[in-house]
């Protein structure tokens, strides 16, 4: 098993790093490749992806990958983990309960859903087995289950480095601070 933990790691937080954690203890992969989303990936507030992919180097040692960032224009996660499979089989893409839920949104999810298995981070507030049972029953066996509760609002980081600072590893802090990020 290779897992594929994708996101925008706007900072990279406590909680990142606990998952990596969990996912290395709970399922033992071969690999845990780490790929923060590129410039193109439009959202609002995403720092430069220079610095997120450096600060994910500060706190991991698995696979950091610039592949979302070679493209000009975002291409989607089925796209990514194609590039992916070429180098590493039986891919297992991770995602919060929420992202699945908004999964028909996605760039040809369900070629995605049909070609790839996933771990799904449940939330509290969202009975993800219902949804599957529900929306995605004939994926069912495409999806993994794991619980985690981290209460760490990335929001919350980038509007307050300094009082919200301990959701931060110290050397990802020392990184902000140095390069001046998230200032007005």
């Amino acid at each position: 098993m290779n897992i594929v933990y994708g996101g925008s790691f706007n900072p990279p937080t406590i909680a990142h790093e606990g998952i990596i954690s969990e996912l290395k203890r709970t399922f033992k992969p071969e690999n845990i490749i780490i790929i923060p989303a590129g410039n193109s990936y439009n959202r609002k507030e995403l720092l430069d992806f220079k610095d997120r992919y450096n600060m994910l180097k500060l706190i991991s040692n698995d696979i950091i990958s610039d592949i979302e960032n070679k493209n000009l224009e975002y291409k989607g996660t089925l796209y990514t983990l194609d590039l992916l499979s070429k180098d590493y089989k039986d891919i297992y893409f991770v995602m919060g309960a929420d992202n699945l839920i908004d999964i028909k949104s996605w760039i040809r999810y369900e070629e995605l859903l049909e070609k790839y298995n996933f771990i799904i981070i449940t939330r509290d507030d969202i009975n993800i087995v219902d949804f599957i049972d529900n929306n995605l029953r004939k994926y069912k066996s495409h999806f993994k289950l794991i619980s985690l509760k981290y209460m760490v609002s990335s929001t919350k980081i980038r509007n307050n480095i300094d009082d919200n600072k301990d959701m931060l590893n110290p050397k990802v802090y020392e990184y902000i601070k140095k390069n001046h990020l998230y200032e007005e």
